[in-house]
This record gives C-alpha cells, structure tokens and sequence, in this order.
C-alpha cells in the first residue's frame, strides 16, 4: 500500500487531483491563458491560487469560470490603479461596489482589462493567450469549479481492505518488456483478483502479467500501454471474462470518492511524470496506470496499489477517465 497526492491532470490520461501544491507543476505558466496550438487553441487559464488549469470552453462558459474564480475588490482600488501589484498578477477581479464587473490582470505587463461580455471575456482572453504543446499542458493539474477539497472529506477516510498487491515485475525482471510495460495487466490482475475475493502469489503474478501481454499481443497485436477502453474491453472482459468494469469518462475528485464510498475499486490512467513519485525511474512514466482503493481527506491523499513503470509512449490528448471495478 502506498500514498501520494493524486493529482487530476490527466492522461488518459486521466486524471489526477486534489493537489494543493499546483503550482509547483504550473511554473511559468502561472496566471496565463494557455492555447492548445497543437489541437484546436482550446483556451485554459492557469488559476494563480492554486496553479490549476481551468478549461474555458465555450465564451458563455470561460465567462463563469472566470467570475467563479475572481477576488473581490473595491471599485476605487480597481479603478484608481494602472499597473497592479505583483501578488495580482494573473488574478481575476470583480468590483463588488458596482455591479460585479470583471477584470483580468495580466501577467505580462500586470494591467487590468476589461472582460465585458461572455464574447468579450473570451475574445480578450485569447488575444492575451500564450501557445502550449499538449505534452507540456499534461504536466499541469487540471481544476473543475465545484470540487473543494474541505467538501470531499465528509465522508471521512474510506479503505478497501483485501487488495493483493503486485509490482508490474514481480521479482524485478524490468529487462523483460512484458514486465517493464506491464502496468495494465497488473492493475488488472490486482482489481480481477479483489472482486473474485482470492489472494495473489508472486509466482501467479509472474504468470499472469506476462501471460496477459502475450495474449494480447497474439489477439490484439500489442500490449504496451493500451488505453483505459482497451484494459476494460481486452483485460477486464475478453482474458479474464470479467463484466463488472466499466470506464467512465471526464471525471472529478468527488467521482472518484463517490466511488470508493460505494466500495467500488477505481484504476485511473496517469501521467507518472507529474505525480514525482520517488519510486519511479526519473523523469517517471508519462503513461501509467495504478488502482486507487482508498482516501484520506485529512491528508487529502488517495491510497493506491501503483505497479510503476510503463512504456514511454507520447501523450496527445488529456483526458479524465477512470475504471470503476465493482464486486
């Protein structure tokens, strides 16, 4: 058993999340909009409170998010100041003293602009906007308005006990390939043998995982990192003939916890290279897979069974998912 700060960017990604430290992730990027130059300039702006990435989507859409994220100010303040302080930069603010007027502070030059009107906002915000790859956009957490991490304590730590645990390489064997991209089969293995109620040797894990690569490879012609549609569709239903995993797309913390309060196993496709687990082989695994069976809200820490490592397969999208493995 392991803990670490999941955090919601995800790969298919998905998702990791409750990380009060995004900022560490976000650097540079801090208090921009972001342009997603290799996809089509979808925009996020980069909350300065907590380094998370905010999609904007539609301009009805980024004008909410917006406001939902602004500091409230005085009209004076606001109306008296040509360049902002520092502690502003890339801040949202609304004058509280008139009828809630927007304003964004730009980073680049910490002057204030006025957001308007939803298609204003989003036409303003695109122009001040900076280009970013999709690799570096997934090494950013990405925030959801409505997803508090005092709210998702309510419920208090939940644990599913009984959880064999493997390592993707049961007795280190990472010079075989099988093994070394393996976190698929044994996140699979763990969360089969958790719903059949039956404990798991090393040797059977060996079995199993490399078993299961060669499966697939032979039915499917690969094995490596195969996405969360693939696990649930190949591993899940068609090699261990097990129905109860479903995928379930664009999720949130609260998702996840939801899930777990039902006792459900969850495992969730991960950017390896922005949870800095120390266990991992630096710079980490870009796509990786671990089962979440529990979390603690005090710590606001997920508690995992994570196989490390995986195959360096290039991220181009980011998305939220996660499998939900019910008994």
């Amino acid at each position: 058993m392991k803990k670490i700060i999941l955090i919601l960017a995800l790969l298919s990604t998905a998702l990791l999340p409750a990380a009060a430290n995004g900022a560490h992730y976000a650097g540079a990027a801090i208090g921009y909009i972001l342009l997603q130059v290799e996809a089509n300039g979808e925009a996020w702006y980069v909350y300065p409170a907590n380094g998370k990435a905010y999609y904007l989507g539609r301009p009805a859409d980024a004008f909410n998010i917006m406001k939902a994220l602004a500091l409230g100010a005085k009209h004076d303040f606001i109306m008296g100041a040509d360049i902002f302080p520092g502690r502003l930069s890339g801040m949202i603010l609304l004058d509280v003293e008139q009828n809630g007027e927007a304003y964004y502070i730009y980073p680049g030059n910490l002057k204030k602009y006025y957001l308007g009107r939803p298609a204003d906002a989003f036409n303003i915000m695109r122009e001040l906007g900076l280009g970013i790859t999709n690799a570096d956009l997934a090494n950013i957490p990405i925030g959801a308005i409505g997803e508090p991490s005092a709210s998702l304590g309510a419920h208090g730590k939940v644990l599913i006990d009984n959880v064999p645990f493997t390592s993707q390489a049961p007795f280190g064997g990472w010079a075989d390939q099988r093994q070394q991209d393996g976190c698929e089969e044994a996140s699979s293995l763990m969360a089969v043998k958790w719903a059949r109620g039956q404990s798991l040797t090393k040797d059977e894990a060996l079995r199993e995982i490399t078993g299961i690569a060669d499966w697939l490879l032979k039915k499917y012609g690969e094995y490596r990192d195969i996405s969360a549609q693939n696990t649930v569709d190949w591993i899940f239903k068609d090699y261990f003939k097990y129905s109860k995993a479903a995928l379930v797309h664009n999720i949130t913390v609260a998702n996840i916890i939801e899930e777990l309060n039902k006792g459900n196993l969850i495992i969730t496709p991960m950017n390896g290279q922005i949870m800095h687990n120390p266990n991992y082989k630096q710079p980490g695994p870009p796509r990786h897979m671990i089962v979440i069976r529990g979390y603690d809200p005090a710590a606001e820490e997920f508690i995992t069974n994570d196989p490390p490592t995986g195959y360096h397969e290039i991220i181009n999208q980011i998305e939220k998912n996660m499998i939900v493995i019910s008994k």
